[in-house]
């Protein structure tokens, strides 16, 4: 990770004494991830965040990708994926290593947050036997509920953005942010106008609540957009080709 950015964010973090979520890759072999020298002390950041009440998530476990059908995912964000399409014994075997690295460093992650959000129901299947992890970071809805036999904490922001009511997880990028976007969002996150509405996962009540028709409701509308987003940037795309 690149090491300069992640300490601007942590002590941006400690000083709005906010506790993320955070996604930890444990066997980093993406090379778009690997953006500084490798850090020797890098489990002992991990367990310093633990301490100061971070919650870590299970992050795949290489973080390397191969193509996918869409219509396999649970979540059809991208054509890659980790996981998904790959029998159950792959899969189980990745998140079985992926587990023992966690167990090795005396760390056992509470929530899953699959690479690239793309995983299909195997890799549930997988994640339930080979691991003690019953919480997915990811899902489209407007609140946290329940699916597969797991809780889900929806995540279905990339950017700040001031919502009535609901649950909402906002997903950033440390390594590609800028130093005036870490600025930024410091100052936005100390604004009266969300500086209330943070909360740690660790606080979040699990339910087995279904999804309602509101939840429903907004995934239509949101995966909708995410098409037309999509079809929009392939036209301009092939314009400027």
């Amino acid at each position: 990770m690149d090491a300069t950015r992640w300490g601007m964010l942590e002590e941006m973090l400690d000083d709005l004494n906010i506790r993320p979520l955070v996604a930890v890759v444990p066997d980093n072999r993406d090379p778009t991830l690997q953006l500084d020298q490798p850090d020797p002390r890098f489990w002992e950041k991990v367990h310093a965040w633990i301490e100061k009440g971070w919650t870590i998530a299970m992050h795949g476990y290489q973080h390397v990708f191969h193509t996918v059908d869409r219509r396999r995912l649970v979540l059809p964000f991208y054509d890659r994926s980790e996981f998904a399409g790959l029998p159950y014994h792959d899969q189980a075997a990745k998140i079985r290593a992926s587990w023992d690295l966690f167990r090795q460093q005396g760390i056992e992650p509470k929530v899953w947050i699959a690479p690239a959000h793309c995983f299909d129901r195997v890799t549930l299947q997988a994640i339930r036997e080979e691991t003690s992890i019953r919480i997915v970071s990811d899902g489209i809805a407007r609140d946290q509920f329940y699916r597969f036999g797991f809780f889900w904490l929806p995540q279905q922001l990339w950017s700040l953005e001031a919502k009535r009511s609901g649950l909402w997880t906002v997903c950033l990028h440390p390594n590609s942010m800028s130093v005036s976007d870490i600025k930024d969002l410091k100052g936005s996150l100390a604004s009266d106008k969300y500086r209330v509405r943070v909360v740690s996962a660790e606080f979040v009540i699990c339910r087995q609540r279904r999804r309602s028709p509101a939840d429903l409701a907004y995934a239509t509308y949101f995966w909708q957009r995410s098409r037309l987003f999509s079809a929009v940037h392939r036209l301009r795309t092939l314009a400027r080709a």
